[in-house]
C-alpha cells in the first residue's frame, strides 16, 4: 500500500511539472534580403537554446502545417491545433550592412505579442548570441537588447557609435555693454572674440569681451571669458536662437586724481541670458547679431570725487555694487 501511494505522488508530480511547462509553436523565420538557409539555422539554434532554458516546449513546425511566412492568423491556427498556449514569430531583414531582427511571442487568438524585441546584427555570426539572448529572455518581463552577458556581446555592438558633424565658427565681434546698476555707470564700447560650435540642435559657445578699452578713469574695465549654450529656434539659414551661460568676469577701476592714484580690482563669477540671430548659417562666412543681459555675483567698486569749497579734490567716496545690465554686438565668423 505504501509503494501504491509513493507511486502515485510520483506520477502525480511528473504530470503536473509537464502540464506546468507551456507547449510554444514556433513557425518558420522569415527572411527578407538573406538566403533561406540562413532560416533553417537560426530555427535550429531557437530549438536548441530554448531547450536548454527549459522554460517551454517548443513545438517545430512541420512541412505539412501550411504556415505562411510572416502570417500570424496562420501561425496561430496551427498553433491551436497543436494544443500550443503561445507561439514565436521571427523576422530578419537585410538593410544594407546590416541585418535587423524582430521576435514575438503570442497568446493564441491574441493579436498582440506578450513579448517583443528587436536587435540589430552586423552579419550572420551576430545571430547565434542574438538568438540565444533571445531564448534567455523571451516570454520574460526583461528584453534580450538589455541582456549584459559577456559571452553574447554582437559584434555590431563592438562598432564605435556614429556622431553628428559639428561646425565651428571662429570670429571676432564689437560689443557695447550698458549697465543699470549702478546708475552712474556709463554705456561702454569693446571688441571680443569668440568660437561657436553648430550641432544642429544646440549651439555652444566660447567668448571673450573686454570693454572700456580707453583712457575713461570714471568707470570699471570690463573683462568677461563666457561659456554658454543657445537653442536654436530653425534650420534655416537665418535662425534665431535663445540661451544662456557662466561667466568669469573681471572688473578693473584705475583712480587718477590730482592727490589719488590707485588701482582696484574685483573678480567673480557673472550669469548671461539673452539671444540673438545666425545669418547665413549655411554658408562658411557666418554673421551674428546679439543681446545678453548680465548679473555679477560679485562686487565692483566706484569712486566718486568730493570737492572742498574751492573745487578741489578732497576725499574719494566709494560704493560698491553687484553690476548689471545688457551687452550686445554683432559679430562675424569663418566656419571650419
Amino acid at each position: 500500500m505504501n509503494c501504491f501511494k509513493k507511486f502515485l505522488v510520483a506520477s502525480l508530480a511528473l504530470a503536473a511539472s509537464v502540464f506546468a511547462t507551456e507547449r510554444v509553436y514556433m513557425a518558420p523565420f522569415s527572411m527578407v534580403g538573406l538566403n533561406e538557409d540562413f532560416g533553417v539555422a537560426a530555427e535550429k539554434l531557437m530549438n536548441a537554446y530554448i531547450d536548454d532554458n527549459g522554460r517551454f516546449v517548443l513545438i517545430n513546425y512541420a512541412e505539412d502545417d501550411s504556415v505562411k511566412v510572416g502570417d500570424r492568423e496562420s501561425a496561430n491556427n496551427i498553433a491551436i491545433k497543436k494544443n500550443c498556449t503561445k507561439f514565436i514569430m521571427a523576422e530578419f531583414t537585410r538593410l544594407g550592412e546590416n541585418v535587423i531582427t524582430a521576435f514575438k511571442l503570442y497568446d493564441i487568438n491574441n493579436e498582440a505579442p506578450v513579448w517583443s524585441d528587436r536587435l540589430k546584427a552586423k552579419n550572420p555570426d551576430d545571430f547565434d548570441p542574438i538568438i540565444q539572448r533571445v531564448a534567455r529572455n523571451i516570454g520574460t518581463k526583461n528584453k534580450a537588447t538589455n541582456d549584459d552577458d559577456i559571452y553574447t556581446v554582437t559584434e555590431q555592438e563592438t562598432k564605435n557609435p556614429r556622431k553628428k558633424g559639428v561646425t565651428s565658427y571662429w570670429g571676432a565681434r564689437i560689443v557695447g555693454a550698458l549697465p543699470l546698476n549702478p546708475t552712474e555707470a556709463k554705456m561702454d564700447a569693446g571688441l571680443g572674440l569668440f568660437v561657436l560650435y553648430d550641432a544642429r540642435d544646440l549651439l555652444f559657445g566660447f567668448d571673450w569681451t573686454m570693454s572700456n578699452l580707453g583712457e575713461d578713469h570714471d568707470r570699471p574695465i570690463l573683462i568677461d571669458l563666457s561659456l554658454s549654450a543657445y537653442y536654436p529656434f530653425t534650420t534655416t539659414n537665418i535662425t534665431p536662437y535663445a540661451g544662456g551661460g557662466l561667466s568669469y568676469s573681471m572688473r578693473y577701476t584705475y583712480v587718477d586724481t590730482d592727490h589719488y592714484d590707485d588701482e582696484h580690482q574685483s573678480n567673480g563669477i557673472s550669469m548671461q541670458i539673452g539671444g540673438g540671430v545666425l545669418f547665413n548659417r549655411a554658408s562658411r562666412v557666418m554673421f551674428l547679431a546679439q543681446v545678453n543681459y548680465f548679473i555679477d555675483f560679485f562686487e565692483t567698486p566706484f569712486y566718486r570725487e568730493q570737492f572742498d569749497t574751492k573745487g578741489n579734490v578732497t576725499n574719494l567716496i566709494e560704493s560698491k555694487h553687484y553690476m548689471n545690465g545688457f551687452k550686445f554686438g554683432l559679430g562675424l565668423a569663418v566656419g571650419f
